[in-house]
């Protein structure tokens, strides 16, 4: 009880800075403040997005935690729910960081720009009221979660798993409340000619609503598993037994496979995110995509590219711990290099003009044929693919195929063989056809990939089901610097999901809210990508200073029976 009032009193801190920003926003009588050193949009655009990492992380850790935990209780499994027990380890403290803030982030937005968040107050007041409602909760439910866990063993463990699907739900409805407003912020909708929301309902359920809780709930599970790896690299770099070793590399696998699983449906998620854009304002599609930010998306594949190549290094080196894996290694070099030339041509631009003799002249031979956008459909497909296969290698490695299950090892190569294919004469004909046909072919190729993916993963189960490998996995005898790709791709998960961040509120331009309530202070319109990348990379450093005090003091609390 007394870990629960602990919990609620820093609850209450942050509700009661938010409502501090509320009464100074309220009482303001200015559309606008400034903020030293930094400038206004500076602090607020650096205090939200370090919240937002942290929502992600407590939104997404109870899910896989939750699914690590059914396992664990159907298979009678202790040390599977030891991994499942050290994921959540992670949230009480991430949770109260994640308060505190949340409640400066309300309190410096109210006071900072009072225009538009007086707006929203007037305009969502009953939104946030249940938003409130839905933190207290939750925040409640993490403390029972997480103190119970041991208490509700054997019979009880249902009990404790009915609990953890209560906080799920909870995190889900803190999210999607939340994503009412950000969504609206973008495609406004329920608005009458003087902005004010006649229709909540419909403001509510805009047309980036589905499409943006779609794509936050796969990218924070994505975000949260790499995150988790972080911290079990952390621990594997600094365990003294080979025990702890054996855990920590188990526990990195299990939070690598939740990033990778769940990374390759991200693209799919987010040209849904792109198309609802476009419906709602093709103007705005445009800039998103191709006008003003179309450089932001060269940033992304760079940085996209090294969390890939991050991640199949890790299990290209796991394979080193799997006896009977050696036939499986021969196909390393092949992928890498299927990986590198895929992002060579994702990441290149179809306009870069790098001297007055190339400004002068038209489409550029070379950047103009591969950086439009079907080549790099095909590519961004194809590196997915590299992904999969390096994920079913892993899988693959070391079992012991029984007789009579060929069938579906060979199912899956013609599934790879269509995808290539498919690709290839999807891509021939893009350069055969005017543009309006071309996006629709490259809309339709993407699309296409959802089944194939799902086919592999179906064949891969069939395959393997209940074999018998032919050695036990060495756990814990990973190179360092196995862990260290681990967290330089959780590094470059935290800046991508910032780069995104900064992509979505641009998009927006000079408006607060588009087409509906406009951005009237000095510092409206667009930051330069340079600027931006700067202020990125401090948000990632400040999350990564507040997350690795996380993991400190979690790994105290592990080493002396975890907190009571």
């Amino acid at each position: 009880m007394e870990g629960w009032i602990k919990k609620q009193i820093i609850l209450l801190i942050g509700i009661i800075l938010a409502i501090i920003g509320i009464i100074i926003g309220a009482k303001s009588g200015v559309d606008y403040r400034d903020f030293p050193l930094i400038g206004a949009r500076n602090a607020v655009w650096i205090i939200a997005q370090t919240m937002i990492l942290f929502a992600a992380f407590i939104l997404a850790v109870p899910v896989f935690v939750l699914i690590i935990e059914i396992g664990a209780y159907k298979k009678k499994d202790e040390r599977l729910d030891r991994l499942a027990k050290d994921f959540a380890r992670l949230l009480p403290l991430s949770y109260s960081i994640t308060a505190i803030v949340g409640g400066v982030f309300t309190l410096i937005s109210y006071a900072l720009f009072p225009k538009f968040l007086n707006y929203m107050s007037a305009n969502f007041k009953s939104t946030f009221y249940i938003f409130a409602f839905f933190v207290f909760l939750e925040s409640t439910a993490v403390y029972i979660y997480w103190t119970t866990w041991d208490k509700l063993k054997g019979e009880k463990k249902i009990q404790h798993i009915y609990i953890g699907i209560a906080l799920n739900l909870l995190g889900i409805l803190v999210m999607m409340v939340a994503n009412s407003w950000a969504s609206f912020h973008m495609t406004p909708a329920g608005v009458d000619t003087t902005g004010k929301v006649i229709s909540l309902k419909d403001a509510i359920f805009n047309h980036t609503f589905w499409p943006i809780n779609i794509h936050r709930f796969i990218a924070n599970i994505s975000f949260g598993g790499f995150i988790c790896a972080a911290y079990a690299a952390y621990k594997y770099l600094s365990s003294e037994s080979d025990e702890e070793r054996a855990h920590y590399d188990w526990m990195g696998y299990t939070g690598t496979m939740i990033g990778v699983v769940t990374m390759v449906l991200l693209p799919f998620a987010g040209y849904y995110f792109g198309i609802e854009i476009y419906s709602f304002n093709a103007q705005m599609g445009i800039t998103f995509m191709g006008g003003a930010l179309s450089k932001l998306w060269l940033l992304q594949a760079i940085i996209i590219a090294v969390i890939f190549l991050g991640t199949c290094y890790y299990l290209w080196l796991g394979l080193h711990r799997i006896p009977g894996s050696e036939p499986y290694r021969k196909y390393v070099p092949y992928l890498s290099w299927i990986l590198v030339i895929t992002f060579a041509v994702w990441a290149t631009p179809r306009a870069w003009v790098a001297s007055l003799e190339e400004a002068a002249t038209g489409v550029h031979p070379i950047y103009g044929t591969v950086g439009i956008m079907a080549p790099k459909i095909a590519a961004v497909n194809i590196a997915i693919l590299g992904v999969i296969l390096t994920f079913l290698l892993n899988r693959r490695a070391g079992k012991i195929i029984p007789k009579g299950r060929e069938i579906y090892a060979y199912l899956q190569w013609l599934v790879i063989i269509a995808i290539i294919l498919g690709n290839a004469i999807a891509l021939y004909y893009s350069y055969q056809v005017p543009s309006s046909v071309r996006i629709r072919i490259s809309i339709y190729t993407m699309l296409s990939m959802i089944p194939a993916i799902a086919l592999l993963y179906i064949f891969d189960g069939l395959l393997l089901k209940d074999t018998e490998r032919i050695g036990e996995i060495q756990w814990g005898k990973m190179a360092p610097r196995s862990q260290y790709a681990l967290i330089t791709v959780a590094v470059s998960n935290v800046w991508a999901m910032a780069l995104l961040g900064y992509g979505r509120a641009a998009a927006r331009l000079n408006w607060h809210i588009y087409g509906v309530l406009e951005d009237t202070s000095k510092y409206n319109g667009l930051p330069t990508l340079g600027q931006a990348a700067l202020v990125i990379s401090g948000i990632t450093l400040l999350y990564l200073f507040l997350i690795g005090f996380v993991f400190k003091l979690t790994g105290k609390e592990g080493a002396e029976g975890g907190v009571k």
